[in-house]
């Protein structure tokens, strides 16, 4: 047996005492090919049954020249000396001569999970208790269906089910009578790229098939959800979480600057102080932590400051007064600065003088 030969001399051949439980669904294997479907070499009884969940189907393409192949396809075909057509129930040869469906069928019953991340690796899981002692070459086998695929070559387009396109295998087992097994199986999207299966809708298969035999003493199927919406979700949420810390970041980066800015601008007030008769105006400046260039004091000819003393430069976090002088008795109007605060944009600030006897 080609696909399991590395393992086949790890083993004794013995005769396969198997553990039949009930309510386990055996498994019908169809070999097809691209210029017919299952459906087409299966009864109506046979597909009822399908349908109805009592046999598990799957469908090999073991033609080279057909797009569905795989190579388990073509030795799977081998072991069991199968052509085109060909049906087998559990491992054995079954025709429409055999009459009705066998009601006697005797399988292992293996419970199968299954769990998809956001980043598409797939992780699968079976799980079975013996009642019996099983043969040392008995192994597991992985199998991943495609759901639904279109059969180009044929004439009329029909949709073929359960195609094998992914295959591989398990040797540890614990055969023992009453032991317990559980498996697990991964599949990153690498690998269901290198297979052609990236956004396919696919079932994943598991079944305890003997080497000596090939006969299938267990199997279990469960539908893999959709891997086209859980590769969008990984990326919808990860465009979302890129969104969800740009906006953060952004809202950081402007609390953080509007607060350097706070601290940086310098607090500017006017002031009167008389002396007897006499009014004299300042404006008073504490710098922040950024310097200050005062480039004009003025007001329309109202104001006036020595023009040689500009631009004034004033250090980061000190205080200075300067003092003005007023050139007309108008009460109304503002004096204007101009001034540059280092790092930030210009300013122009318009100082209403109060008329007051108070500092």
């Amino acid at each position: 047996m080609k696909w399991c030969s590395s393992i086949i001399t790890l083993f004794f051949i013995t005769t396969l005492i198997h553990a039949p439980l009930v309510n386990a669904t055996p498994l019908i294997e169809v070999f097809a090919d691209e210029t017919f479907t299952s459906s087409e070499i299966l009864s109506e009884e046979f597909l009822d049954s399908v349908e109805q969940g009592e046999l598990e189907l799957i469908v090999w393409h073991s033609n080279e020249n057909s797009s569905l192949h795989i190579s388990a396809a073509s030795e799977r075909a081998e072991d069991l000396n199968a052509n085109i057509g060909d049906v087998f129930i559990q491992g054995v040869s079954w025709n429409s001569s055999n009459g009705s469906i066998p009601t006697d069928l005797n399988s292992i019953y293996i419970t199968m999970d299954i769990q998809v991340s956001n980043n598409g690796l797939i992780n699968l899981q079976a799980n079975t208790t013996l009642n019996e002692e099983l043969a040392p070459t008995v192994v597991l086998q992985w199998l991943l269906l495609k759901k639904e695929v279109a059969i180009s070559e044929h004439p009329l387009g029909p949709l073929e089910s359960k195609v094998v396109s992914y295959h591989a295998w398990d040797s540890n087992i614990n055969r023992t009578s009453g032991a317990e097994n559980n498996w697990t199986h991964q599949i990153d999207m690498e690998t269901l790229e290198s297979w052609n299966l990236k956004n396919t809708q696919l079932i994943a298969s598991v079944s305890l098939v003997s080497l000596d035999s090939n006969e299938i003493f267990g199997t279990e199927s469960i539908e893999i959800p959709n891997l086209i919406d859980s590769e969008n979700n990984s990326k919808d949420f990860a465009i979302s979480l890129l969104l969800l810390i740009a906006g953060l970041a952004g809202c950081v980066i402007t609390v953080l600057s509007e607060r350097r800015r706070q601290m940086d601008m310098p607090k500017i007030r006017p002031m009167i102080q008389w002396k007897d008769e006499r009014c004299d105006y300042f404006i008073e400046i504490n710098t922040g932590n950024a310097s200050i260039t005062i480039s004009s004091i003025g007001g329309n000819g109202y104001w006036k400051f020595p023009e040689k003393e500009l631009p004034l430069k004033i250090p980061s976090n000190s205080n200075k007064e300067i003092k003005i002088r007023k050139t007309a008795k108008i009460n109304s109007e503002p004096c204007t600065i101009r001034l540059n605060v280092d790092g930030h944009d210009r300013w122009v600030l318009d100082l209403e003088f109060p008329e007051t006897d108070s500092t």
